[in-house]
């Protein structure tokens, strides 16, 4: 077992990305998870900010995986698997991944992902995916509406110890076989609430509304629009440049095809 052979636990961060990024570059091994009870400042995608009360599931894992640009970016995506069969596994319900990051269990957010990737010199360095679960979070402390609460949809407190043990073992086999090559985007399209179904897109400051088709080799999704036109949007990882400080930027780009 790699992901989840060390496990650090703190009482607060600021965000278990920072705390494992800073790890990651004084060397800290592949696989390592960090975990918080609480985050001050916890991190979504696009600069938004992930709600971090009591109760949650908060955690970070380095990675170091050896991989094309192409399949970094389809890793992010395909990261909400195991999360997913982690959630259908602990509330005997299955859930619903939206793409690119989050997961949902009746219609309501319950997981995001932030994949970080960090470079130096124009090279991958590492990746750090972090992952915020509202496990057994009293719905009154989310004040997102449409974030949910596991322990309010499955009607039980779920025993945090143990959800996180299954979850790091999936993830664990998922990052095994995807190093591997192997891509069970079938496995996927099972979770995905965007394949197959009505999806809205943004396009520059417009909106795109159609239906999802598939998941290209790269993560991106394709959707034929209402008026019959193709596109394929794409969602890189953040990253942070480590010789330029803490600089951030992502990239949500949608190409007519």
């Amino acid at each position: 077992m790699l992901i989840g052979r060390k496990v650090l636990v703190k009482e607060e961060v600021v965000s278990t990305n920072d705390a494992a990024k800073a790890l990651a570059i004084d060397g800290e091994v592949e696989g390592t998870v960090v975990t918080a009870l609480r985050q001050t400042g916890g991190k979504g995608r696009t600069g938004r900010s992930w709600e971090s009360p009591p109760g949650g599931l908060y955690l970070s894992i380095i990675l170091r995986p050896e991989l094309k640009a192409q399949d970094l970016t389809l890793l992010t995506v395909m990261s909400c698997l195991p999360v997913a069969q982690a959630i259908e596994e602990a509330c005997h319900a299955v859930p619903r991944i939206k793409w690119p990051n989050d997961v949902k269990l009746n219609g309501r957010k319950v997981a995001g992902i932030l994949v970080e990737a960090c470079y130096r010199g124009g090279e991958p360095r590492f990746l750090v995916m972090g992952i915020g679960i509202n496990l057994n979070t009293d719905p009154s402390a989310l004040t997102t509406p449409e974030a949910g609460s596991l322990k309010d949809m499955c009607g039980k407190e779920l025993d945090q110890e143990h959800f996180m043990n299954v979850l790091l073992f999936k993830l664990d086999d998922f990052y095994a076989k995807f190093k591997r090559g192997e891509r069970d985007l079938d496995e996927y399209a099972r979770y995905s609430e965007s394949i197959g179904q009505d999806v809205e897109v943004r396009l520059g400051d417009q909106k795109v509304k159609g239906k999802g088709m598939h998941l290209e080799e790269d993560g991106s999704l394709v959707m034929r629009s209402e008026d019959g036109m193709i596109y394929r949007a794409t969602s890189v990882h953040d990253v942070v440049p480590l010789d330029k400080g803490q600089v951030r930027f992502e990239t949500d780009n949608v190409h007519k095809q």
